[in-house]
């Protein structure tokens, strides 16, 4: 395996804007919708499911075309597949303002595969500019993650309100996704990596390590993205107004961005990542149990399923890293478990929107949640010790 490099002549700081406004475009477009649902459902002249299948569109494209990022940055170089793919979300952004179903599912695609391959590639680029402190890193790489969903959880509504239609809560990804990719054309020289040698092989998907890694990344994507997608009109549904259905979820995103930078540190407070584990898992249960509890409650709830649903998304990204022992491994196993985990979690929204169509009931939906975070805790309690998948 060989990993080149070339010296870097941009200054530090205009190398961290281009990543924070790329990691700020890997959630925002996909939260927004969640918040505006029933607008999107009213504009398009759609049933639940076909919402469902929408927002479970993105998702789904994670985990089938993630598996594109090792060949296309072997052949293109990270850097510049970076920029082909913050390029696709950019365009799909823009052309979802076209209000047709057809149009919306196409460029809903666009940018599913545009955050795919992000997905992949920034866990590696950002073990490649800060290696001394992985934990950390992705501790921040999570949590401004999270911070991006909370943008398009929180100002959807409010922007909806201000323009009288979805070009508010959608174009703001537009904006948002332009700037990127100015940020990272404004960079003199940017920073070129190559990775040759990370085959996948199919021996890895016989080993029970694997698969609970691939579950580690694949329930917490389950979770976060049904959560997006239906928390606000669960909450609609219990009486709360729009704007604090949109609220409710913003809390479960903004509470997970300083959860997933403190990861580290709470892993050490409570002495192993097996017993984080347990209690994330508890706390998550509670807190999706809280839900239909109405008032403050459900509030309360949304703090504590958000909380560990940082943390899960972080220690699924610290999990990756420490089962490789160098960049081309991590390339391989993130797009093996990125790719069949989104395909798993691409299936929780709409799912979600069979059960309650189905009975009419937000238990059933509970339930099914509740399930995808018990296998969470299962799985991340026997993938972390010291065994590495390619030994």
């Amino acid at each position: 395996m060989s990993e080149e490099h070339s010296s870097l002549s941009a200054t530090p700081v205009m190398v961290f804007v281009a990543l924070l406004m790329t990691i700020l475009v890997m959630r925002g477009p996909i939260t927004c919708v969640g918040a505006v649902a029933d607008e999107i459902i009213s504009v398009l002249d759609i049933s639940y499911p076909a919402y469902g299948f929408l927002s479970a569109l993105p998702i789904a494209c994670f985990g089938l075309f993630c598996a594109a990022a090792p060949a296309v940055s072997q052949r293109y170089g990270l850097v510049a597949t970076l920029l082909m793919s913050l390029g696709l979300v950019f365009v799909g952004a823009a052309a979802r303002l076209i209000p047709f179903y057809s149009t919306m599912l196409l460029s809903t695609g666009l940018i599913g595969v545009g955050i795919a391959v992000l997905n992949v590639l920034m866990p590696v680029l950002l073990r490649d500019y800060f290696p001394k402190n992985i934990p950390l890193v992705m501790g921040v790489f999570t949590g401004f993650i999270g911070f991006s969903g909370s943008i398009g959880a929180y100002f959807s509504v409010p922007l909806l309100n201000s323009f009288h239609s979805l070009i508010g809560p959608l174009g703001l990804w537009v904006v948002m996704g332009g700037l990127a990719l100015l940020c990272w054309l404004g960079v003199p020289k940017r920073k070129k990596i190559s990775i040759s040698g990370g085959v996948f092989e199919w021996a890895l998907l016989k080993k029970p390590l694997t698969w609970a890694v691939i579950f580690v990344m694949g329930m917490q994507s389950l979770t976060i993205y049904t959560t997006v997608a239906w928390l606000p009109t669960i909450l609609n549904t219990l009486g709360f107004e729009p704007s604090t259905a949109g609220l409710g979820s913003a809390v479960f995103l903004l509470v997970s961005a300083p959860a997933s930078i403190l990861t580290a540190a709470f892993i050490k407070l409570v002495r192993s990542e097996r017993a984080a584990a347990l209690i994330m898992t508890a706390s998550f249960a509670t807190g999706i149990v809280l839900w239909l509890s109405g008032g403050a409650l459900s509030f309360v709830g949304c703090v504590l399923a958000g909380i560990p649903q940082g943390i899960t998304f972080s220690m699924a990204m610290i999990l990756m890293a420490q089962k490789t022992n160098n960049l081309s491994e991590l390339l391989v196993i993130s797009s093996l478990a990125q790719g069949i985990g989104y395909v798993l979690a691409g299936l929780g929204p709409f799912i979600c929107g069979l059960l309650y169509q189905g009975d009419g009931q937000w238990w059933s939906v509970v339930f099914f949640m509740l399930g995808a975070v018990a296998l969470w805790g299962v799985s991340a309690w026997y993938a972390f010790g010291e065994r590495k998948l390619f030994d």
